[in-house]
């Protein structure tokens, strides 16, 4: 009984004490927090909610508290009062549930976007790609790089990706350092292709990594900023677009 009396509107508490009342009928308020773990606070606090909601009444006799339960056709009443409530929350619930269906379509659908500064923000970045260990594809230009930046990508950053074999696809604008840059394609785990610089001037890298998307800024005496784009169909769209310029790319090596 007290699970069916809990879904008409009281609590565990309560529907507890109403079935006591229901057996004991009208008695002192010791006799039914004998029957009961609660305390005997809680049993009087309980007692007089269930007067509020017209399932008991309470009497005095003797300066001695009686609480006895209201027949059980109070509970109809009280049903039929739970019911108004959760038709009333029902309707409100469909008045509002556009907007919030609005706003969870925005949550779901949203970008995660995270922006690093300096010389350890760009690091993060490259340590970010070598974590998801995916194949990368990249637009980038080898000319006037960070050297701190350039000597620790030589160094951990090639040799992480070598060692997790995560292969890279890069389209290269062309430089005084382009032609070293991919002559060690085959050691470094890479296919380049170059493109003109005067026609494609790259002023930094985007990569293509699982379903975030890299931009990095490190051209030497500016200042080194990033961001990560994490969403997939953003990544997607700029997979299909580095797709359309390397299959254009062999037409302007």
């Amino acid at each position: 009984m007290l699970s069916f009396l809990q879904t008409i509107g009281l609590t565990e508490n309560e529907a507890e004490i109403y079935e006591i009342l229901l057996k004991l009928g009208e008695v002192p308020v010791r006799e039914i927090t004998k029957k009961t773990k609660l305390k005997r606070p809680a049993v009087y606090k309980t007692l007089y909610t269930l007067e509020e909601k017209g399932l008991a009444t309470h009497k005095e006799f003797k300066k001695i508290i009686h609480f006895k339960v209201e027949s059980p056709t109070q509970l109809i009443e009280l049903a039929d009062e739970e019911y108004k409530k959760i038709e009333r929350a029902r309707k409100d619930l469909q008045s509002t549930l556009p907007q919030l269906s609005s706003q969870y379509i925005f949550n779901v659908d949203k970008p995660i976007v995270k922006l690093y500064e300096g010389l350890q923000g760009l690091k993060e970045i490259y340590l970010d790609i070598l974590k998801e260990a995916k194949p990368g594809f990249s637009f980038l230009q080898t000319e006037d790089m960070e050297p701190e930046l350039l000597k620790w990508l030589r160094i951990y950053f090639l040799k992480g990706r070598l060692k997790r074999k995560m292969h890279l696809k890069a389209i290269v604008s062309t430089g005084k350092h382009a032609k070293s840059f991919v002559s060690r394609d085959i050691d470094e785990y890479r296919i380049s292709k170059t493109i003109p610089s005067h026609l494609f001037p790259f002023q930094h890298e985007v990569t293509i990594y699982g379903d975030k998307v890299a931009f990095v800024h490190y051209k030497k005496g500016e200042s080194l900023i990033g961001m990560v784009v994490k969403h997939p169909q953003f990544a997607q769209t700029m997979k299909a677009i580095f797709d359309l310029a390397w299959h254009g790319a062999q037409h302007l090596s």
